[in-house]
């Protein structure tokens, strides 16, 4: 059997009491990090209480799962996402590849940064438009699409939520994310007007998380430590919205 285990956003008490039976029960666990930084402390409560060490997977040995399936055919394997489990694609391709191969699986869900970062910034969901994602760019490449769909939802009177590029695919190679500084600067460059009020959370769910509320040209100098980073840019603002957003 496979089981996605969601690992929520904090250290490992945010592991759900489901998340540790499965894990107790697990012969092989393995991990990612290419949809988001893991917390050290995590890896070490779980290779402590299960007496196996999580096993770092690329992107390339998740979206290409046939040694990962395989061995899920024989044995209890455990694959532990940070955030929910299902939050990303490639994870539901994941299942679609046990269903091929006729390979039990169940899934462990857990708190993600698509809910919980509205929520701590005092968002309300339903007025949120399509989340887009800003890629870091790569010589010449600096897609636009991600920043159309921010100015489609401003035109909209709908709230974007920005995810932050990883560069994590190879467990060899130093990961690279992108920063909420280096997001207003694209933001920037790409047209929308410097003077934007913007809100920014980092690591959200941890216990040294940090929330901003500012114009977005302040937002391209400002460091707010670690990554993982993630931007808000609000349209039209329900006054409780507003009051949260001039609290910070």
């Amino acid at each position: 059997m496979l089981t996605i285990v969601g690992l929520g956003l904090g250290g490992p008490n945010s592991i759900t009491m489901d998340g540790v039976i499965a894990l107790s029960t697990s012969e092989h666990i393995f991990y990612e990090t290419y949809t988001s930084p893991i917390h050290s402390e995590t890896l070490e409560w779980i290779e402590m209480k299960s007496q196996r060490k999580p096993i770092h997977l690329s992107r390339n040995q998740v979206e290409e799962p046939k040694e990962l399936v395989d061995l899920a055919k024989e044995t209890n394997v455990s694959l532990l996402i940070v955030g929910d489990a299902l939050s990303a694609t490639t994870h539901v391709s994941l299942l679609l590849d046990c269903k091929k191969n006729s390979v039990e699986y169940q899934v462990i869900h857990n708190a993600s940064v698509l809910t919980a970062v509205a929520g701590v910034l005092g968002l309300q969901h339903y007025n949120f438009g399509p989340v887009a994602t800003l890629v870091l760019p790569e010589g010449d490449y600096k897609p636009l699409s991600p920043i159309d769909k921010i100015k489609t939802n401003i035109e909209n009177g709908n709230h974007s939520l920005v995810l932050l590029d990883i560069k994590a695919d190879n467990p060899d190679e130093e990961p690279k994310y992108m920063s909420a500084s280096q997001a207003a600067e694209q933001m920037i460059e790409a047209g929308i007007e410097k003077n934007t009020m913007v809100a920014a959370a980092a690591r959200v769910g941890r216990e040294d998380q940090k929330l901003w509320y500012g114009k977005l040209k302040y937002l391209a100098n400002k460091d707010l430590g670690k990554e993982p980073h993630s931007v808000v840019v609000p349209s039209k603002l329900h006054f409780t919205e507003q009051d949260f957003l001039e609290s910070l």
